[in-house]
């Protein structure tokens, strides 16, 4: 197996991060999918931007659509990318709440804008560290496919990122519970134990971010996909 490779953040080590000119770019060396970040506007606009606040320190949950400048829509980005295959991270942050909108708000808000763009369900997948928001996705939208994210640092806090009912489980262990058809660790984190626990548990496994080629070319062989600030490194080297 070879692993599928993903553009970050469109191609962030190559392209403006999270812009359509990003995107493009990203598509057009060939990557297999793109990964990009979705936060709401306070007028229930998703956009794509990886923090929650502008470097002004603004919220954008604070801000409406056409208070902000040089960020894109989702809806104008997959209109613009169109016949690839998109990984949407939905940013929410449980424990800074006041920092974006509550997961169903926003869920409901980027399936209205996948449902303007008509994009079939089979090109996107939707990620999130907060697995409530997958819930949200499953409830409202149970054939998109559900990526659960993980690092350290929300592992540590399951309860409050995962929700009840994972105390003693390994992670691989709670994202097959939870239902997810992937899971999506920070790279350093994976070993060959936990791949091979998480295929056992029928989980895809995709590892973010690989930028290194040495730790590209360990886990290339063992994971589906893997995402990347630097695609066409890889693609190239591949090729």
């Amino acid at each position: 197996m070879t692993a599928a490779i993903y553009g970050h953040r469109g191609a962030r080590g190559e392209a403006p991060e999270n812009t359509i000119a990003g995107f493009r770019h990203a598509a057009a060396i060939g990557v297999a999918a793109i990964e990009t970040d979705i936060a709401l506007t306070a007028d229930l606009v998703p956009v794509l931007h990886h923090d929650p606040a502008l470097p002004d320190g603004r919220l954008l949950r604070d801000l409406r659509y056409a208070d902000l400048s040089g960020i894109p829509t989702l809806a104008e980005s997959l209109a613009a990318v169109p016949d690839i295959d998109w990984l949407l991270e939905i940013k929410t942050f449980p424990d800074y709440p006041d920092r974006s909108h509550e997961p169903e708000i926003v869920v409901r808000a980027v399936l209205a804008a996948l449902a303007a763009t008509q994009i079939p369900n089979f090109r996107v997948s939707v990620m999130a560290f907060e697995w409530a928001v997958l819930e949200q996705l499953r409830r409202h939208a149970p054939a998109i496919a559900r990526v659960c994210l993980s690092a350290p640092p929300q592992e540590a806090a399951r309860a409050l990122w995962w929700g009840s009912g994972y105390d003693g489980l390994t992670t691989p262990q709670a994202a097959a519970r939870f239902g997810a058809a992937a899971w999506s660790p920070l790279h350093k984190t994976l070993t060959a134990q936990t791949i091979v626990e998480a295929r056992r548990l029928g989980l895809r496994v995709i590892a973010w971010t690989v930028n290194d080629p040495a730790e590209f070319a360990r886990l290339a062989p063992l994971v589906d996909g893997i995402t990347t600030d630097f695609p066409t490194r890889f693609l190239a080297a591949r090729r």
